[in-house]
This record gives C-alpha cells, sequence and structure tokens, in this order.
C-alpha cells in the first residue's frame, strides 16, 4: 500500500510488483530488475540487499519485525526456521547496504537498532491515511442494540482472529463482531454471540465499513504500524487493541480507546461494554483519534517526507 500511495503521489515514483513466490530464491530478484534505468530504489527492507545496484542509491523500508523468539508461537516450524537463519542474514546484510533506512514506527527502528545492533539512525516515517477519504460521518454515532465491532486482518492467530469467537460469546447478543478476509470462523460454542463474516472487502470500500460500526478491534499481538488502526481512527471510532509493539504508537489508552493485555478476553469484554454504556465516551474517543490522525497521519505528510528523503540521498 505505501508504495502504491507513492506512486499516486510522486511523479516519477513507479511500482514494479512481483509475486511473493519470488523470494524463496531471492537471489533472482535482480534480475527481475535488469534492464530498467533508475535514479534510486526504495523498497522493503528484508530483501533490499539483493536490489543493491552500483551507484543507484537504495532506500529501504521496515513494515514488521519477525525475527525474535516473541513470534515462534505464532508461526509455522518452517517460518521459524526461516526468521533464524536466511531472512536473519538478508536483514542484516540489507541494513549494511542500504543508503538509508527508514521504518514506519519508533517501535520498528527500536527492534533494528537494538535487536540486531543497527549502529545507524533509521528515520521512522509513519504510514499514512488518505483523511479525506477516510473520515467521519457527520451524523456518527455509537449506536445500541447491537453494538457493531470490527475486526480487519488474517485470521490467524498473530492477528488475534482467534479471539472473535470467545469474546462475542462473553459479549452476548447485545454485541455483534464483524470481520473481513478470506475464509470463515467456526462459531459453533458461540452461544448469545453474534459474529458476521464479510468476506472480502475491496479496499475503495473500505471507508464504508468503518462507518457502518461503532469500533475497532485490533487483537494482534505484534503490528509494524497498524493501518486498519489508523484507518479507523480517520474515521473516527473508538479503538480496542492490545497495549504491545507498535500500537501505543497510535492510540492512547484512555482516551482514543482502551489498550489491553494480550489474550485477555475479559479485558477485550470490558473495555467495549464501557463504550456501549456510555455514548459520549464513544464519540469523544473517536474525536480524539481524528485530531491524532490530522496531526500525524496524514497521507500528505508520509508522502512529503518519503519526497524530502529521496531528493536528499539522490
Amino acid at each position: 500500500m505505501l508504495h502504491q500511495q507513492l506512486e499516486a503521489c510522486l511523479p516519477g515514483y513507479r511500482v514494479r510488483s512481483y509475486s511473493p513466490w519470488w523470494t524463496l530464491a531471492p537471489i533472482s530478484l535482480p534480475w527481475f530488475a535488469r534492464g530498467r534505468q533508475v535514479d534510486l530504489i526504495h523498497t522493503e527492507l528484508n530483501y533490499a540487499c539483493f536490489l543493491k545496484r552500483p551507484n543507484v542509491p537504495l532506500v529501504a523500508t521496515a513494515h514488521g519485525y519477525s525475527l525474535d523468539a516473541f513470534l515462534a508461537p505464532y508461526s509455522s516450524p518452517l517460518q521459524r526456521l526461516h526468521y533464524r537463519t536466511d531472512l536473519r542474514w538478508f536483514v542484516r546484510r540489507s541494513l549494511a547496504v542500504a543508503d538509508r533506512v527508514t521504518a514506519v514506527s519508533q517501535y520498528l527502528a527500536g527492534k533494528l537498532q537494538q535487536h540486531l545492533q543497527h549502529p545507524t539512525d533509521i528515520q521512522v516515517i509513519y504510514n499514512g491515511v488518505d483523511e479525506t477519504r477516510f473520515q467521519p460521518l457527520l451524523s456518527a454515532s455509537c449506536r445500541k442494540q447491537p453494538f457493531r465491532i470490527l475486526f480487519c486482518g488474517k485470521l490467524t492467530r498473530k492477528k488475534g482472529a482467534d479471539m472473535i469467537v470467545p469474546l462475542a460469546k462473553m459479549l452476548g447478543s447485545d454485541f455483534e463482531i464483524h470481520y473481513v478476509g478470506g475464509g470463515e470462523l467456526s462459531t459453533n460454542d458461540i452461544g448469545a454471540g453474534r459474529v458476521v463474516a464479510l468476506g472480502k472487502v475491496p479496499y475503495n470500500k473500505m471507508h464504508e465499513l468503518y462507518h457502518s460500526v461503532d469500533a475497532l478491534f485490533a487483537p494482534s499481538v505484534r503490528e509494524g504500524f497498524g493501518l486498519s488502526i489508523a484507518e479507523a481512527m480517520a474515521c473516527g471510532l473508538p479503538v480496542v487493541a492490545n497495549n504491545c509493539s507498535a500500537v501505543p504508537e497510535l492510540i492512547e489508552n484512555g482516551e482514543g480507546g482502551f489498550l489491553c493485555e494480550i489474550g485477555q478476553v475479559e479485558q477485550y469484554a470490558e473495555a467495549f461494554k464501557k463504550l456501549v454504556d456510555a455514548p459520549q465516551l464513544c464519540r469523544s474517543m473517536g474525536e480524539f483519534n481524528r485530531v491524532q490522525v490530522e496531526e500525524k497521519f496524514t497521507l500528505s505528510r508520509m508522502v512529503n517526507q518519503y519526497q524530502d528523503l529521496f531528493e536528499s540521498v539522490r
């Protein structure tokens, strides 16, 4: 998404995408990019070292981090092996050869500097949200009966999808949890809870989806930034999320939503009950989040920061 946004906003910026299958043989990536005359290369950090060219500045951006032991319980055996061996080498090499390194959060910059002992400053450029598309409805208000909660993300434990059904069961019939993405959750043991599968929603319709709900549920165990959180904030929604990784850089606990301990369903349920019982709190949190986006996470701010960076290294 970041690169597509820059392509749409910066003259001369062109995106060439490739299938993730190419990363199974990353040594082939230089062949993929061959034959193109460019003034600068901007790519994701993990495989940036394979796209380095002589006399061409390389800017590498970190979007996530998976090299530490924390994610092991949420990863497959092959993923864990990949993270501990070749990917670790790729990231270290990319940090060494990149002319500039950026990260989409302070959390990621700290991980790279502390866990990998990267000695060079890393510029933090937060992801940007198109605040003209993602904006609150003028008539928005927190509804009752039912209070609608939205979950956005892959249906994996890393994203916290295993929390949806237990939360719905605990909240009961006064709430609905809507979730997007491929696949469906098993709701055989949901009691009086309500869970609604929305399937895949095109990105150009996401702002309408945020308008249809009352709050966002973001129980991911690790976020490099949290784009869906920022989009929901721009639309004036309160957010209930985990107090981990980059999330506290977006959500101020008690002001824009509630930050809970990972996997604590009781805390999630208590937070949503506070919102449904206090519509004014729900509205004020949404308004606070909108201001936060306007001050820190706009698309124009992000584009301007990257433009300044690119001009400084050319």
